[in-house]
């Protein structure tokens, strides 16, 4: 048991005794039914993973592109790069490239290079000739920071009112307050409470970039892992894993 998940482990055996008060098991089974639960669990934990780096991906795929077209440069970002390294504020930005923006949202882009720690982020988006290394530089939480603050700017991002895709600001912080803090629970291994809850979140954002969650569900079922074969010999002293 030492080798278990200890959040997911408690849970199991929360369910495997409402299971057992159920089905009066006996007590040498109870053990296997426990692993039973725990590895459900494992795979319901680990069937989140993809969906929510779907919609990461997504976001940070369709914002260059969307920006691009807004500003009409791929590399816009390099001058608030360069308007911070030559000791402006961002307030000198009431627009990028002739397009208005709000000051938060160069502000967002502007935080993003004051917090920039991991030397091959930097050495990213230093120098000439970039394209969209900064997109790549961006958390989940950088995505949405950017995003929310200038709404009217990138509102158009998503499908149109027409379309039948209501979005309102309100609507984009809440769907993406429920992925973030789920991938900050799959991060930390916790177990997810409400798959359902996660699922339609992301299942919005895909919608609303033109992506179906279904495509994304059935490459998922389809895929193929290559085994990699144990080389260490089995012997007395290995402990029997959760089955």
């Amino acid at each position: 048991m030492r080798t278990l998940n200890p959040t997911l482990l408690r849970d199991s055996i929360h369910e495997g005794v409402q299971v057992q008060a159920l089905q009066q098991i006996p007590i040498p089974e109870q053990r296997l039914v426990i692993h039973k639960i725990y590895t459900r669990k494992v795979k319901e934990f680990s069937s989140i993973y993809p969906f929510v780096f779907a919609v990461e991906n997504a976001l940070r795929s369709v914002l260059a592109d969307y920006l691009e077209e807004r500003f009409g440069r791929m590399e816009w970002w390099t001058l608030v790069r360069n308007a911070r390294q030559n000791g402006q504020s961002y307030t000198a930005f009431p627009n990028i490239l002739g397009t208005p923006v709000n000051p938060a949202f160069v502000k967002a882009v502007w935080r993003v290079f004051d917090n920039m720690v991991n030397q091959q982020h930097i050495n990213n988006v230093t120098g000439n000739n970039k394209t969209d290394e900064f997109y790549y530089c961006l958390t989940l939480g950088d995505l949405w920071t950017i995003m929310q603050a200038d709404w009217p700017l990138i509102r158009n991002m998503f499908a149109t009112d027409v379309l039948g895709f209501t979005f309102t600001k309100t609507m984009f912080n809440d769907t993406m307050r429920v992925i973030k803090e789920t991938r900050n629970e799959l991060f930390h291994s916790n177990p997810i409470k409400d798959r359902k809850k996660i699922v339609d979140a992301c299942e919005r954002i895909l919608n609303g970039l033109q992506f179906h969650l279904g495509d994304y569900d059935h490459d998922l079922g389809a895929a193929q892992s290559v085994r990699v074969p144990a080389t260490v010999a089995r012997a007395q002293r290995h402990v029997i894993p959760a089955r």
